[in-house]
């Protein structure tokens, strides 16, 4: 049994309303990131696997780089907890505190965890729209036009993956803390979660957005940093595979 199946098991045996909720809000925003989350495109038209071919795209009427602020920054943060959740679900707390019962608790701490990714999803909206204007990311398919953009993208995620910084953040993300409220606990577990996966998310750019095979890739990447007791080989793996992919951009 797989620590994600325990922390399932675990929040449904002592919350099973609050536990099923955020089980079914995971499942929603899977649902709504594969029926092309608001962009008024099929998944697949925007996913390529491997590196992203470069082309010259301008951004068309129609096309996601048209939608709206509020819309693309909705589609980020569901995204986001799509592809956060299944790390998450074995630290989410399952226990009361003081007079908080444990489903108090549970929703606390998750919507805290939700509003850290709120914001970077903000943020990412923003970024996104920057780049379409600039010409570095593609209008329609949303991934990277550019081989020196895509290169400078895996070389900052493969040597963030060897600092130290990474390595610390991850580590409290192992660590639910549990001496505040929940509210103050799940902002802490989500800027280090943020922290420690941030070089890894910003590769959207460089494989696509809405790109199903980079967005599988980095879901289970993630996932495994979250949940394997000693990640440290697969960070370096990870690392030393983001540096030969830069190197296979600006060699092909």
């Amino acid at each position: 049994m797989t620590p994600i199946d325990l922390g399932v098991r675990r929040l449904l045996r002592n919350a099973p309303i609050a536990g099923s909720a955020l089980i079914v809000t995971t499942l929603a925003c899977w649902t709504f990131f594969f029926t092309g989350a608001g962009t008024g495109m099929e998944v697949w038209e925007m996913s390529a696997p491997g590196l992203p071919p470069t082309s010259d795209h301008v951004a068309m009427i129609g096309s996601p780089a048209s939608i709206s602020v509020m819309s693309m920054t909705f589609m980020w943060w569901t995204m986001m907890l799509a592809m956060m959740m299944p790390g998450a679900l074995r630290h989410l707390p399952s226990h009361g505190t003081g007079s908080l019962p444990a489903a108090a608790n549970m929703l606390g701490f998750w919507i805290s965890y939700a509003i850290v990714w709120l914001g970077f999803s903000m943020a990412a909206a923003a970024i996104q729209y920057q780049l379409v204007d600039a010409g570095l990311l593609h209008g329609m398919n949303m991934w990277s036009t550019n081989t020196w953009f895509s290169a400078a993208l895996l070389v900052i995620a493969g040597l963030y993956q060897f600092t130290g910084f990474k390595a610390r953040s991850l580590a409290t993300c192992h660590t639910v803390p549990s001496k505040a409220s929940p509210f103050h606990n799940g902002l802490t577990y989500g800027v280090n979660c943020l922290a420690s996966s941030l070089p890894l998310m910003l590769l959207l750019f460089m494989g696509g957005v809405m790109n199903i095979f980079w967005v599988a890739l980095l879901t289970v990447v993630v996932t495994l940093e979250k949940t394997l007791p000693d990640p440290k080989p697969l960070g370096i793996a990870v690392g030393i595979a983001c540096l030969c992919a830069a190197m296979a951009v600006l060699i092909t």
